[in-house]
C-alpha cells in the first residue's frame, strides 16, 4: 500500500510505533520491514503502546468499529473512507471524539490531488465567480464523487436534495478484466445545492480496464469561466475568452523530479505550492502526506482537521440518499 511508504517518507515528523494486522502474513512482514512491533489485536496495541493517532486502513465496513476503539482511549484517528457505513455511526464517532478531546480526519483523496488543488485555488480566488455546475464523469463514484463535486461548488454550501439513477445497457461484446462482457452498469447522481447550484456525477463499471471506455474527466462551470479537465477558460471581455495555462514546476530531490508548484498564468499569478517538495515524493503520495499533516496539525495545535469527520459524514449521507432515491424509483430525496 501507499500509507506505510508515505509515513516512512515523513519520519522526520512521524514515529511509526506499531502495525496491527489480524493475522495475515503481510502485517508481520511490514512490521519487520519498518522495524516496529506487530500486533494481531487492536485493543492490545492501543493499551500497550503510547500512541498519538492511528491510521485505520482496513475493510471499509469495519472503519467505525476500529475508530471507536481508538477514540474511546482518547487517541485521534485518521480513517480511510467512508467514515462509517451509516450516518448514525458517523454521528457516534463525531460525538465520541468531542467527548474524548480527540480528532478525526477522513482520508478523502480526490480534492487533495495536486491537479485539483490548483483548480481549487483558482476557484477560491474568485477567478470563475460563483461555480454553478460541477461534474464528475467517471473519474470516481459514491462518496468520493460527492466530495469532488462539493469541492467545486463549495464545502460550505449544503446539498438540499438528490436524485439517483442506476441502470444498465447492452454494449459490444469485449474482454473486461479477463472476462467477456456484453453489458454496462452505470450510476448517475444529481445534487441540488442550497444556493441553486447543481452537481452531477456519472460512473460506469467499465471505467477501469475496459477498451470500450477508460476516459474520465471533471468539469465545472461558473459565472466567468469553466474547466473541463485541465482545459481552463475565463471570459476576457464581452466577446472573447482566455485560456488559463497551468505550469508544472519541479525540483530535484535525490535524483527525482518532485513537484515544486503549479503556477496559473493569471494576473497576478495564482500558485499552489507543494508543502512536501523537500521529500522524494510522487504526486500520488502527496495526497496521503496531506492527510497525515492534517491530523498532526490538529494534535499539535488543537485545531480541526482540514477535511474532518463532518465533511466525511456529509459525503456518506448524500451517498446513501442517492441510493435511496434509486431504490424508490428515482424520486427526489430531501436532505435534512
Amino acid at each position: 500500500g501507499a500509507w506505510l511508504p508515505t509515513i516512512d517518507l515523513l519520519k522526520d515528523q512521524l514515529n511509526l510505533v506499531a502495525i496491527c494486522n489480524t493475522g495475515a502474513p503481510r502485517g508481520e512482514e511490514q512490521a519487520n520491514k519498518y522495524g516496529v512491533k506487530w500486533y494481531k489485536n487492536v485493543e492490545e496495541m492501543l493499551d500497550k503502546e503510547k500512541i498519538d493517532f492511528v491510521a485505520v486502513i482496513i475493510n471499509p465496513s469495519q472503519n467505525h468499529i476500529v475508530s471507536k476503539a481508538v477514540l474511546e482511549r482518547g487517541i485521534s484517528v485518521i480513517t480511510e473512507t467512508p467514515l462509517a457505513i451509516t450516518v448514525e455511526d458517523c454521528d457516534m464517532l463525531i460525538n465520541l471524539a468531542k467527548e474524548k478531546n480527540a480528532y478525526i480526519e477522513v482520508a478523502e483523496n480526490l480534492y487533495r490531488m495536486p491537479s485539483e488543488r490548483i483548480k481549487r485555488e483558482l476557484i477560491l480566488n474568485g477567478i470563475f465567480g460563483k461555480i454553478w455546475r460541477g461534474h464528475n464523469n467517471s473519474l470516481t463514484h459514491d462518496y468520493h464523487a460527492v466530495s469532488l463535486v462539493r469541492s467545486y461548488i463549495g464545502f460550505d454550501v449544503p446539498i438540499k436534495r438528490v436524485i439517483g439513477i442506476e441502470t444498465s445497457f447492452p454494449v459490444a461484446k469485449h474482454e473486461y478484466r479477463g472476462a467477456m462482457v456484453e453489458n454496462e452498469y452505470t450510476c448517475h447522481d444529481v445534487y441540488f445545492f442550497e444556493n441553486g447550484a447543481l452537481g452531477f456525477s456519472h460512473f460506469t463499471n467499465l471505467t477501469w480496464g475496459s477498451p470500450l471506455r477508460g476516459i474520465s474527466s471533471t468539469e465545472f462551470y461558473g459565472e466567468k469561466g469553466m474547466a473541463v479537465g485541465d482545459k481552463i477558460f475565463v471570459l476576457l471581455d464581452e466577446k472573447t475568452k482566455k485560456q488559463i495555462n497551468i505550469n508544472r514546476l519541479t525540483c530535484n530531490v535525490d535524483g527525482m523530479d518532485v513537484l515544486d508548484k503549479f503556477v496559473a498564468d493569471t494576473d497576478p499569478e495564482i500558485i499552489w505550492d507543494n508543502p512536501f517538495k523537500n521529500y522524494k515524493i510522487s504526486d500520488g503520495l502527496i495526497t496521503i502526506a496531506s492527510e497525515l499533516a492534517s491530523i498532526m496539525k490538529s494534535i499539535r495545535e488543537g485545531v480541526e482537521p482540514e477535511y474532518g469527520a463532518y465533511n466525511g459524514r456529509v459525503d456518506r449521507q448524500i451517498d446513501l440518499a442517492v441510493s435511496e432515491s434509486n431504490k424508490k424509483g428515482n424520486i427526489p430525496i430531501d436532505i435534512s
